[in-house]
């Protein structure tokens, strides 16, 4: 089995295209960005040497954009997955550790407070996946705040045409 998490993101939608959105470091406009040069193409984007591909978004009040998270529940934690961690060999995924969670591990307050707790998980012993959703800045939301996943021992979403799962 192939998974690909897209973890923690910004993104909005260029018409039907979900992309990547992001407010440029350098002179602080918001736009599309991508890394693949056969959408950049047909889009319109031009190179940018910090982000692969940029598209300036000229109405923010008439875009689609939501700030977006991979959430799991494990053993009734809510804990967030880490970027792009799933092992392929073991079918594990490594999550942070709520504060709850990390406290009924032996975490003490301070380590809490100072160092991030991780640990790694079977796709087996979590109850569900799912991404978390909410409005950025003047973009339209008009997505469901929750978009479920994983439940139960079953997959909510479809694999893509190469047969991997994308979170």
């Amino acid at each position: 089995m192939k998974i690909e998490i897209k973890g923690w993101s910004k993104f909005g939608y260029l018409g039907d295209v979900l992309l990547q959105v992001e407010n440029h470091r350098f002179n602080n406009e918001w736009g599309y960005i991508t890394s693949n040069s056969r959408i950049a193409t047909s889009l319109g984007f031009k190179e940018d040497e910090y982000y692969g591909y940029f598209l300036p978004i000229k109405d923010i009040a008439h875009t689609r954009g939501f700030y977006s998270t991979v959430f799991c529940v494990y053993k009734g934690y809510k804990c967030q997955f880490m970027s792009s961690t799933f092992n392929e060999e073991n079918h594990t995924f490594c999550m942070r550790l709520s504060p709850d969670l990390a406290l009924a591990k032996g975490y003490n307050w301070n380590q809490i407070g100072h160092e991030i707790q991780t640990m790694d998980v079977p796709l087996s012993d979590l109850d569900e996946i799912f991404r978390s959703r909410k409005k950025i800045g003047d973009f339209i939301f008009d997505v469901d705040p929750i978009k479920p996943i994983y439940k139960d021992g079953k997959w909510l979403i479809e694999p893509d045409e190469n047969g991997v799962y994308v979170i």
